[in-house]
């Protein structure tokens, strides 16, 4: 009797035993998903974490690879799951280079949030807007996040950089200018001065300016001060020693509400009378240039929330 029971014992053990090998050699690693990636490639994150080929999932330490991943500054890990029989996903929060500050010698690349992604001697390939008149006094190292004497310079700095990658339109601008939170201004490329004013209101400012400066561009139109600091309109002031093209007159730039969801036709003129940077129209312009901004009253409705950049 004893000796059945020894035998039952022993069988169970040999089963148990082949069980957990048989799990063990199923429940290995031999794919990697992540998820969460935009300009990086996904195979950056695997190389970061470092998995070996069929490693078996019973080995891997989940805090290991996420702190392995999150020393890339660009990559913050937010979950990583095993998926039966042999996948690991991971889920990871991608930051983008949004503007390079002024410091020192060098360049803080920050993202939106004024999070340090790298410190350069020189600006080189970069195309971003350059951040000028910020007062650094902190968070200047890489993984850190910019201190400025006035904080309400980093909260302006992040409603523009926002807004710019919102509307898809960071592209357009070269400086931004945060000497005064109450009278912001930006560069374009293209060479214009924008007014902004305060930091209230970004989303419908920045939705007059991707209306009205491609169709100034589009005329011939150089440099001059965009203003749309209200956010109700946008006027245009050329500068008196550029003459407006073909000996032309200057345009209004704009007084209806712009539409969010095209592009001003490249053809078209503004209208220095009542209406303003409408993408599908092609008034004609009439007025002379003049020393003051041309502005005319508030469009009746709020503009169009603008499209989400893909």
């Amino acid at each position: 009797m004893r000796a059945r029971i020894y035998l039952v014992l022993f069988l169970l053990l040999v089963v148990v035993a082949g069980s957990a090998y048989a799990c063990s050699e199923a429940m290995r690693v031999r794919e990697v998903v992540v998820l969460g990636c935009e300009a990086r490639d996904p195979a950056d994150v695997v190389d970061l974490a470092a998995i070996a080929n069929e490693e078996s999932i019973f080995k891997l330490n989940f805090d290991e690879i996420r702190a392995k991943i999150d020393a890339d500054p660009y990559f913050e890990v937010e979950s990583i799951d095993y998926l039966f029989p042999d996948t690991l996903r991971i889920q990871v929060f991608e930051r983008r280079a949004s503007a390079a500050i002024r410091y020192q010698d060098s360049f803080l690349v920050v993202d939106e949030t004024g999070f340090v992604l790298e410190v350069q001697p020189g600006l080189g390939d970069l195309d971003l807007p350059v951040v000028s008149s910020l007062n650094v006094v902190g968070g200047a190292a890489v993984g850190e996040t910019v201190a400025a004497s006035q904080e309400s310079q980093m909260d302006a700095l992040r409603a523009i950089l926002t807004e710019l990658h919102s509307q898809d339109v960071i592209q357009l601008v070269s400086e931004i200018n945060l000497e005064a939170v109450s009278d912001l201004w930006m560069t374009t490329v293209s060479g214009f001065e924008v007014r902004l004013g305060n930091f209230e209101g970004m989303a419908e400012k920045i939705r007059w300016l991707r209306a009205v400066e491609p169709i100034l561009v589009s005329e011939g139109y150089s440099g001059g001060v965009i203003t749309v600091s209200t956010g109700e309109n946008a006027s245009y002031l050329a500068p008196e020693e550029t003459p407006a093209p073909d000996g032309g007159t200057e345009p209004d730039a704009g007084s209806s509400e712009p539409d969010a969801g095209a592009t001003p036709d490249a053809g078209s003129e503004p209208d220095a009378g009542s209406s303003g940077p409408d993408a599908g129209s092609e008034p004609e312009s009439s007025a002379a240039p003049s020393d003051e901004p041309q502005q005319t009253p508030p469009p009746s409705e709020e503009p169009d929330a603008p499209e989400e950049a893909g």
